[in-house]
């Protein structure tokens, strides 16, 4: 048994024994079934909507497994790192809690989540309000097989790339490394996309070895650079030459317009700061 599960068996009865909590969720690597023994607790706490502001939510947490650390994230849940009992495994998570009320929001999610089945993302539902709200969100992955994500996709690569251009002309080669990472995410959408490897599309990064061609993973790994002002331009270089590969290869497959003359305009500036 993974150590997670023991804090899982644990949170499922702590979650049927409190009256005020309605509904929980997983909807991390447990619900996609892909967890091993470094991954995360990712759980949606629903509660009467009068009871939420009450909750001393380290508190609740205890109840679990001895708290290590807590405190309230960027985007503003409850982050906690845990010792479990059995073998002192060090577990992150992270929690909502939310008041049910929120239930309806998770439809603004439509197209971004999604589940194998309702069995492996519900932890409990009192009264079948989550597993309705759910149920759209089972089965298959999304699909993003479609000349608007491909095109989206080519247009973030654009903008972002100038963006970056900039901040080395400028020389804020921490800002402009900041910057990859966004030219990351488009890259390797694009390469998913290509590949036919979408599933993953939200964190593109996640399992990235088993998922991508040996051969693409050679070109994202060109795409990275230590903080070095060289090494840093190269890796800018090396991702015009794959993005603009892919890009051609994207609206060939999907039929849209790439916009040729800012293409050449990148492309000229480029060469003349090489």
């Amino acid at each position: 048994m993974l150590p997670q599960e023991e804090l899982i068996g644990r949170l499922a009865k702590i979650c049927r024994q409190d009256p005020q909590l309605v509904a929980a969720m997983h909807y991390g690597s447990f619900a996609h079934l892909e967890a091993d023994e470094f991954s995360d607790l990712d759980i949606i706490l629903y509660f009467e909507d009068a009871a939420v502001s009450d909750i001393d939510q380290r508190a609740w947490l205890e109840q679990i497994a001895p708290v290590e650390l807590f405190y309230i994230n960027e985007f503003g849940n409850s982050a906690a790192i845990f010792e479990t009992l059995m073998d002192k495994a060090l577990i992150r998570g992270e929690f909502h809690f939310d008041p049910a009320g929120d239930m309806a929001k998770l439809e603004g999610y439509r197209g971004q989540m999604w589940f194998p089945s309702l069995e492996t993302t519900l932890i409990v539902d009192k009264s079948g309000a989550l597993s309705r709200q759910l149920g759209p969100f089972t089965g298959p992955p999304p699909a993003h097989e479609s000349a608007q994500d491909a095109s989206y996709l080519c247009d973030s690569f654009l903008n972002w790339f100038l963006f970056g251009q900039n901040l080395l002309a400028r020389r804020e080669y921490a800002r402009a490394l900041e910057v990859m990472t966004l030219l990351h995410d488009n890259l390797l959408r694009m390469a998913r996309l290509i590949e036919g490897k979408t599933q993953r599309w939200i964190t593109p990064t996640r399992r990235l070895e088993q998922d991508l061609s040996p051969e693409a993973y050679t070109r994202y790994r060109g795409c990275t650079a230590p903080l070095k002002p060289e090494t840093l331009r190269q890796a800018y270089r090396l991702a015009w030459v794959w993005g603009n590969e892919m890009m051609v290869s994207l609206a060939g497959c999907y039929g849209f317009t790439l916009p040729k003359s800012l293409i050449q305009k990148l492309s000229h500036r480029l060469k003349g700061r090489s």
